[in-house]
């Protein structure tokens, strides 16, 4: 590895373990134009997010509210009793429901359209 495959411009649009028809060029692992390409798609050595991983963080962010209103309706619904979750889980919900009831309570004071600024 890694044998590329090229756009019609010549960037590198994939890589592959073996030679195929699409990917015949064999570069070394330490190419600057692999490396960069490494890059870009997430798979950086130094820690930094690439592009996927940074798409990954928002999507993981967008999750938690999904994950937490899903919690709530079961919860609504009696197919799951708080007590049923770990003592952290509880918890953690405990401290998310006060903190959104927080919020529902400056509804009324602050516009829709303004910031809330939480200490």
């Amino acid at each position: 590895m890694p044998y590329v495959s090229r756009s019609d411009d010549g960037k590198i649009i994939g890589i592959h373990q073996e030679k195929t028809d699409t990917a015949n060029e064999f570069l070394e692992a330490d190419d600057p134009e692999l490396v960069s390409f490494l890059i870009q798609m997430g798979q950086q050595p130094d820690g930094k997010q690439g592009e996927i991983h940074q798409e990954l963080a928002a999507s993981d962010l967008e999750m938690i509210r999904v994950l937490e209103d899903l919690i709530t309706t079961l919860i609504d619904k009696r197919v799951l009793m708080m007590t049923d979750l770990p003592k952290a889980a509880q918890r953690k919900l405990s401290k998310r429901y006060a903190l959104r009831s927080k919020l529902t309570d400056l509804g009324g004071i602050v516009g829709q359209n303004e910031e809330i600024m939480l200490p």
